[in-house]
């Protein structure tokens, strides 16, 4: 028994959960207790526990509403992608509504294509210019993307860049549902495209290099004039991986796309969780409530308060009488 109780203590150095508990438990009896310690020898015992009660719990609605704005602390599940279908080629046959209204970005043709062009004359994306050919992508594409985007052909899809944060968390599910599905053995078989994801519905988006004022403006336009979310929707398009060799020993080459394999288009919807996701998501439903939960608790013994200090005037009041 001693042995045991020996190597548990012993355990209990090298477990981060047990020395997290035992460290909260070792703060709320030292700082708690001690001021309601503190608050019972000047006020009685049970005022005192009133006192300290709402003193704790004005804290936590405090620190709910830190943790609603931030989503941080005791937060919910975070959002996720679910698989909505798989369409290898064209959109048009898509079965989710509104995927068949987006048109994909197709090649010009090499001929109508100026290589040599700058990104100066692209006046588009000009990061994406040297990624595209590195990655074997037809320059193609990122003219008619820009055609597209600029003549407002897309029918509300709006093309989301590698810079964009949603589109590296997409593409993490994407990779998930493909291998799930069997539709590739691994991710080294595929590369997603570079001109082939795009999005719809949702909160508007901010640009990435956006200013303070920017941001604000944006905060400001979310809470106030768009309060609610629509259906966020977004296409991931992905193509077959050309074959490549390389010698024992070499650097291994950049995976480059196979143009002539078909398209293989992944249609997500995001679920924001949560009981409300209209309104709220459930990372930030949690701390919501909690803060909720809290407030109601304060104001409950701020009135157990004022109806004690009540019957406290009224006592000295007929004593005096």
């Amino acid at each position: 028994m001693t042995v045991e109780l020996l190597g548990f203590i012993d355990g209990v150095d090298f477990n981060v959960f047990f020395r997290g508990l035992l460290s909260v438990i070792a703060m709320f009896l030292v700082l708690c207790g001690a001021s309601y310690l503190v608050l019972a020898t000047n006020t009685g015992i049970r005022q005192g526990l009133l006192l300290a009660g709402a003193g704790f719990f004005s804290w936590m609605f405090l620190m709910g509403i830190i943790w609603t704005v931030y989503g941080t602390g005791w937060i919910g599940d975070a959002p996720t992608w679910d698989l909505l279908e798989i369409r290898e080629g064209t959109l048009a046959e898509a079965e989710t509504g509104g995927v068949s209204d987006l048109v994909v970005v197709e090649d010009d043709g090499e001929d109508a294509i100026d290589r040599n062009a700058s990104a100066e004359e692209i006046e588009f994306a000009e990061d994406l210019l040297d990624a595209a050919e590195a990655g074997g992508f037809p320059l193609g594409q990122l003219f008619a993307l820009r055609d597209a985007i600029e003549n407002d052909t897309l029918n509300g899809w709006e093309f989301l860049s590698p810079a964009e944060p949603v589109r590296g968390d997409a593409q993490a599910s994407v990779d998930g549902f493909l291998l799930e599905e069997q539709v590739f053995d691994s991710t080294n078989d595929y590369v997603p495209l570079l001109f082939g994801t795009f999005t719809r519905g949702g909160k508007p988006r901010i640009a990435v290099d956006a200013s303070n004022i920017d941001r604000f403006v944006h905060w400001f336009d979310e809470s106030i004039f768009t309060p609610l979310h629509s259906q966020e929707l977004i296409v991931i398009q992905v193509q077959a991986a050309q074959e490549q060799f390389s010698l024992d020993g070499d650097v291994p080459p950049v995976t480059q796309v196979d143009v002539e394999a078909p398209v293989i288009s992944v249609v997500m919807e995001r679920d924001r969780g949560g009981p409300i996701p209209a309104v709220i998501s459930g990372t930030r439903f949690t701390p919501l409530a909690f803060t909720f939960v809290s407030a109601i608790i304060f104001i409950y013994l701020c009135f157990l308060l004022h109806r004690r200090s009540q019957s406290l005037d009224a006592a000295v009041a007929a004593a005096a009488a």
